[in-house]
């Protein structure tokens, strides 16, 4: 499905932990999990991309309209 408008995609980000606001981000159609880490700034190494309860691989298409979560790992001591 294309999104509002042609040749983009929009999805619903939510960052956890809350590093930035959540909110929407528009890629271009096409854009995989991969593509969205880029345009948040969020390293792929240490981010994982989480679609309903399932962890998706960077190489997966974004779908139009849907809420992803971007999970953060965090260290400290």
């Amino acid at each position: 499905m294309e999104g509002l408008f042609p040749g983009f995609v929009n999805v619903l980000v939510q960052f956890r932990p809350r590093r930035r606001p959540d909110g929407p981000v528009e890629l271009a159609a096409g854009a995989t999990a991969g593509d969205l880490l880029k345009a948040v700034g969020q390293p792929p190494s240490s981010t994982l991309v989480v679609r309903g309860s399932t962890p998706i691989p960077e190489s997966v298409p974004l779908v139009e309209g849907e809420t992803l979560l971007l999970l953060s790992s965090f260290s400290g001591g």
